[in-house]
């Protein structure tokens, strides 16, 4: 089977969308008018969260909002169908600013929220068997961030790289839980961390404008409650 690495990144999209996406659900307050939902949203737990979990995203949903759950890497499909969701209400005549793709990177999934940094000191695309987009060897930095027009092996584009949809209002989630996990694996790497440093010290390099967790399944759940519709990304 030819990997998607290697496959034209359109290509590879309309094969994600028109065969692998499988809608697990709908939002649990689908009946509910917006102006509830706002008030949900307001009402939120952030002031009862601990500071480290931070839970205004949810007053910055838009009108049209869907939370794509995303427990594993994919290839970045979760970045293509955040992408889509934009560009198809673009295409019908609704505003970018109009739309909130939640992106909720948990599980395998939670490395894409981390610098180039922390993909060279833990030698992320090893252990995820990904692509450089430059060079098509293994990743030594993030492959979901920084596109470039010249990167042969590229399977983000312009517009569906992590920190451009970002850039375009998508609201961006991950697990504390997995974080945690990735952690342990620098403190046995770098020894002079302790596993409770070796946090901190990976929180310092999740990307500006990604909102950390208590837990995926938290993320998920929250993203319902305050009014998304969900997907479950499968490819």
């Amino acid at each position: 089977m030819t990997e998607p690495y290697e496959q034209p990144r359109r290509a590879f999209l309309q094969q994600l969308v028109g065969a692998g996406a499988v809608v697990a659900g709908t939002s649990l307050l689908s009946g509910c008018a917006a102006a509830t939902v706002n008030a949900h949203a307001t009402n939120s737990p952030s002031s009862a969260a601990p500071a480290s979990f931070d839970m205004t995203w949810t007053r910055r949903l838009a009108r049209y909002r869907t939370a794509y759950d995303s427990p594993e890497v994919y290839s970045g499909a979760a970045l293509s169908f955040g992408d889509a969701l934009i560009s198809g209400y673009k295409a019908v005549g609704v505003a970018e600013s109009e739309v909130t793709p939640v992106l909720i990177l948990r599980h395998a999934a939670s490395v894409m929220v981390l610098d180039d940094a922390i993909w060279e000191r833990l030698s992320l695309g090893e252990s995820t068997k990904l692509k450089d987009p430059a060079t098509g060897e293994t990743a030594r930095r993030n492959p979901f961030i920084k596109y470039n027009a010249i990167d042969k092996h590229s399977v983000v584009d312009e517009d569906s790289a992590l920190d451009a949809l970002i850039r375009r209002g998508a609201v961006v989630l991950t697990c504390n839980l997995a974080l945690t996990g990735l952690a342990s694996r620098l403190s046995a790497k770098e020894t002079q961390f302790t596993p409770e440093a070796a946090l901190a010290e990976l929180k310092r390099h999740v990307l500006p404008g990604v909102y950390v967790m208590p837990s995926g399944i938290f993320a998920v759940s929250a993203a319902q409650d305050a009014g998304c519709h969900y997907m479950r990304v499968l490819i």
